[in-house]
């Protein structure tokens, strides 16, 4: 049987950051498909050789990628905040892997609209602290450092 230790407070914390970004992907398609019309106009003034159809279309296009995009992320992000309490060390590569690509991805977020210009510095940051937390702790290494004991006191494997 493997005793489970306390999830420490830096892990802790950095699972209620994910939570708020994972919220952050439910949010951005929403925004997306409710402000249609502002996104028309951005992409009509971006492109004023596009006809009427080609704007509506190219607006259906931004709504329906950002809505599969963001859902992704949401459901990735949802199952990382679950899965980071188990200490499994793949848990926390995937989490780094993710949040900053995520940081990357997120310039074509900003170069696309401004739309969400407030935003995408804000939840980078987010995002970053995230990674922080995972990593420079030493409470949060030692978590994910694998050294989890069996009752009988060897050590359990940590895929």
């Amino acid at each position: 049987m493997i005793r489970q230790r306390p999830v420490p407070t830096p892990v802790q914390w950095a699972r209620v950051l994910l939570a708020v970004v994972a919220i952050s992907h439910l949010v951005v398609p929403v925004v997306m498909w409710s402000s249609r019309g502002t996104l028309r106009t951005q992409i009509a003034s971006q492109h004023p050789e596009f006809a009427a159809a080609e704007i509506d279309r190219s607006v259906d296009v931004a709504v329906v990628s950002g809505a599969l995009f963001h859902g992704v992320l949401l459901v990735l992000c949802a199952l990382l905040v679950w899965k980071l309490a188990t200490a499994r060390r793949w848990t926390r590569r995937l989490t780094t892997v993710s949040q900053l690509l995520s940081v990357v991805f997120s310039a074509f977020s900003w170069s696309s609209s401004p739309m969400f210009h407030a935003v995408v510095p804000v939840v980078g940051a987010v995002q970053l602290v995230i990674v922080a937390l995972l990593w420079a702790p030493p409470s949060a290494r030692e978590f994910f450092s694998g050294q989890r004991q069996k009752s009988s006191g060897s050590p359990a494997p940590n895929l």
